[in-house]
């Protein structure tokens, strides 16, 4: 029996929901995983991480700071022998240059610090091949699932052409850098302005963020997800959103690439007003098409991207970096 003990950021966030699925879903009786989170329990981790045989913070910057001093090594009382991370974005290491239709170059120091431990994950197959390209060895595969039983459709998409139909954003807006990755105030909101479309933003941040229960509940009111992101690992929310029975429209960003068959379950959308708003006013005109691109991208996330299925390849990635002896 091996221990492994998962290391997440804050309770609520998207590492502690990947965390949950992986701990709900681990069919391996030979492991045991455990979860503790940074913000509120690192005299914990200091004081128990030699009882486990693999500590696995979901995300290198809780091992790595990408803050000054650059690189520095966070968790110190912890052996890099014990340590796999993921790789979960591009923002963390990009100097936020990434583009639906360019990607730099992890940095050299970066690639270093990675190489140094037992194993790194990635959630996309973009990320993915971006840090092999650069010749980062230690690497493997494992996408994001989601709970499909959690998130499930409750309430049909809308097809009545008399009410509007409702597009659905969530993410972080208020700071002006994180509203233009995001695309919100450039992209999104403005759709608005075509008729018979709504916009409807899910969740919120600090002490009116929706916990995650109450989540399905939101994107069970929309018809549509909307994603205009410079760039996404692969973003929690467009799975929830798919396991509950709603189309995508995203740019060609991360797991979004890998998830969307255009047509079948959502649209690509390049990060041009107009052209979205083409996009948009077609489908509030085809409610027909909207309720199939939901119905599809439902079982899309059913059979391909349910935890059930996932949560194999991150139990494998455990298994494989397991210490010898």
């Amino acid at each position: 029996m091996s221990k492994v003990l998962i290391v997440t950021d804050k309770p609520g966030w998207s590492y502690d929901t990947i965390a949950k699925g992986l701990v709900r879903y681990n069919n391996n009786d030979r492991l045991v995983l455990d979860i503790a989170a940074a913000s509120d329990e690192m005299d914990f981790i200091e004081r128990e991480h030699h009882r486990y045989d693999l500590i696995f913070p979901l995300g290198w910057t809780q091992i790595i700071s990408k803050k000054k001093p650059l690189y520095e090594d966070l968790m110190p009382f912890v052996e890099r022998r014990k340590l796999i991370t993921g790789i979960h974005s591009h923002r963390s290491w990009d100097d936020y240059t990434s583009l639906p239709d360019f990607s730099p170059s992890p940095p050299a120091v970066l690639l270093d610090r990675l190489s140094r431990l037992r194993g790194v994950n990635t959630v996309s197959r973009r990320l993915h091949q971006i840090f092999e390209r650069a010749g980062l060895t230690n690497i493997a595969l494992t996408e994001n699932g989601v709970d499909t039983e959690l998130f499930s459709p409750k309430k049909p998409v809308n097809i009545d052409p008399r009410t509007p139909l409702v597009l659905g954003f969530s993410g972080s807006k208020d700071i002006p850098k994180h509203d233009y990755l995001k695309g919100f105030s450039e992209f999104i909101e403005p759709l608005s302005a075509i008729p018979n479309v709504q916009i409807m933003v899910l969740g919120n941040r600090g002490e009116r963020q929706v916990q995650r229960e109450d989540m399905p509940a939101l994107y069970n009111q929309i018809d549509l997800y909307i994603c205009a992101s410079t760039s996404e690992g692969f973003s929690q929310s467009v799975l929830e959103a798919s396991a509950c029975g709603r189309g995508v429209l995203s740019t060609r960003v991360g797991g979004c690439e890998d998830l969307i068959q255009e047509g079948c379950n959502g649209f690509f959308i390049p990060r041009d007003l107009e052209r979205i708003k083409t996009v948009v006013a077609r489908l509030e005109a085809d409610r027909g098409l909207v309720a199939s691109l939901g119905e599809n991208n439902r079982r899309v996330a059913c059979d391909r991207y349910s935890w059930n299925t996932r949560v194999k390849d991150w139990l494998r990635f455990i298994e494989l970096h397991l210490p010898l002896g």
